[in-house]
């Protein structure tokens, strides 16, 4: 199977697709990035790190090409259900010197023929910090990147549109296990012919009005390790965890501080307090989209709510699923509501419950 997965820079992507192939065992990584490098210098070109991008469009479309040509000598291999699998990682796109640069070519896209695509998402805190680290220092503004990765995300799914091809956007923070099940529990069945061996289930609970109850999100836990057991592929959203980010910057500024602390691998980055205000909007947009997105690739919503508060998230994504044709399971100790019951497939009172039901 051939699995193309994107990713902007400082998402951590090709360290969590390496993570996936040494579970795997049997997986293999081409990392497109990585092997131009390589090439230019069998060239006898060495290209600082953070040039690449400043190189002339025509140098750079054919070191690329270059690189591509020795991909595609290698891939029959991988074809279909294939007990091999390939990942190729990669860029839809780069936003350098506020503008776009495109990182594929069709001509080769449409050769390779992906079985699959995916696009790997991080929290764009975390992406900053990274950044600021690096080449991109001082290059792109909290804003920058989070239009930067839904381009990046946008992309790719297009063109998985345009060929037909499944996709996913993965957290970089779920572990390596749910993407690999995905791969060989889902996707190759299907390409094979087969129903799948797993059911993909989002789990929607509600985060507003918990924050501080580290119990709840203990037994929301319990609760998600359990359906994992079961043999689910379970899409946790609170993986990209962003809205905390405003918070921190909303505190700060009622103290008069100019900046707010990002940790990233190990390090510590100041941003600036305006910078993550003005990204405000864009955070909260992007949170719903993502969460309705994860739902579009999900066969299930299983929704854990053991409170009585009203959660407008919860409910909105109850009605988005069950309008959207997915079976809407919820955990529910209390008193069931006309509109609950309307918009739920089947209501139980605890995890256990459910799976029960789910092995019939």
């Amino acid at each position: 199977m051939i699995i193309l997965a994107t990713g902007i820079s400082g998402t951590g992507k090709l360290e969590y697709l390496r993570s996936v192939a040494q579970e795997a065992g049997d997986a293999e990584i081409f990392d497109v990035g990585e092997k131009m490098f390589e090439k230019s210098r069998q060239l006898g070109i060495e290209i600082p790190e953070g040039k690449i991008l400043d190189l002339d469009t025509y140098a750079l479309h054919y070191l690329r090409a270059a690189v591509f040509e020795e991909l595609l000598k290698q891939l029959n291999q991988y074809r279909g259900a294939s007990s091999k699998d390939l990942v190729i990682s990669t860029h839809a796109c780069f936003r350098w010197k506020k503008h776009l640069i495109p990182a594929f070519n069709f001509y080769y896209l449409n050769h390779i023929r992906p079985d699959l695509y995916i696009t790997v998402l991080e929290n764009a805190q975390t992406i900053k910090a990274r950044l600021e680290q690096g080449k991109w220092r001082g290059r792109l503004t909290l804003k920058d990147v989070l239009v930067w990765r839904d381009e990046e995300t946008f992309i790719t799914q297009m063109l998985a549109q345009y060929q037909r091809k499944p996709f996913y956007i993965i957290s970089r923070n779920e572990p390596p296990s749910l993407l690999l099940k995905i791969i060989r529990d889902v996707e190759k069945p299907k390409l094979a012919g087969q129903p799948p061996k797993a059911l993909r289930a989002y789990l929607s609970y509600p985060i507003t009005h918990v924050i501080g109850n580290p119990e709840f999100f203990e037994e929301k836990e319990r609760v998600k390790q359990a359906l994992r057991q079961h043999g689910l592929v379970i899409y946790d959203p609170i993986t990209i965890e962003e809205a905390d980010v405003i918070m921190l910057a909303e505190e700060a500024k009622s103290q008069g501080k100019q900046t707010i602390t990002v940790e990233a691998d190990g390090g510590q980055v100041e941003i600036n307090v305006e910078e993550v205000l003005e990204a405000a909007d864009d955070i909260y947009d992007q949170i719903v989209a993502r969460d309705y997105m994860l739902i579009d690739q999900s066969d299930m919503i299983i929704v854990y709510y053991p409170t009585t508060v009203v959660s407008p998230g919860v409910l909105n994504e109850i009605n988005y699923g069950f309008t959207h044709n997915k079976d809407v399971y919820a955990i529910f100790p209390h008193r069931v509501s006309p509109f609950l019951k309307y918009y739920t497939t089947c209501i139980f009172k605890n995890v256990e419950e459910l799976i029960e039901y789910l092995k019939e």
